[in-house]
């Protein structure tokens, strides 16, 4: 397995040093969110194939929000979306650049870590998030 970190700057590191992802993240948190894009992707890779991907998305207000991929053949198959808070899925505030996203979404700091790093490890999504289908959010959200 194999997993590259795409930073917000645009630079791409394999196999990223999960402690060194977490000082800059978390700790560092929201200041190194503050650099090219804002957000950060972290694709996992078998045999040279692109299997999945967890797209993290930060808010200097709200916390992280994380979209889980799954994909087959160059083809996104499953998409996932963390949810905190359910009742909060109509309130949206601005997560990229003129991009809104639901403020329900978006977790603790802690709580987003530990899926990213579970991710790290694995390459699957967390279990100790709950996660939802974006097909099933309610039609005043958005992700």
């Amino acid at each position: 397995m194999i997993m590259k970190f795409e930073a917000p700057d645009g630079s791409i590191v394999e196999n990223p040093n999960i402690e060194a992802l977490r000082a800059n993240m978390i700790d560092n948190f929201p200041d190194y969110w503050d650099q090219g894009h804002g957000g950060a992707i972290i694709d996992c890779y078998n045999d040279d194939k692109l299997e999945s991907a967890l797209l993290i998305f930060p808010s200097a207000e709200h916390g992280i929000y994380l979209r889980y991929l799954t994909q087959e053949n160059s083809r996104i198959i499953a998409n996932w979306v963390s949810m905190e808070n359910p009742s909060n899925l109509a309130t949206l505030t601005e997560c990229s650049d003129e991009w809104y996203v639901s403020v329900g979404l978006f977790m603790p700091l802690e709580k987003a870590w530990s899926g990213i790093k579970y991710y790290l490890e694995t390459g699957e999504r967390s279990p100790e998030i709950d996660w939802i289908r974006p097909s099933e959010l309610p039609d005043e959200s958005n992700w």
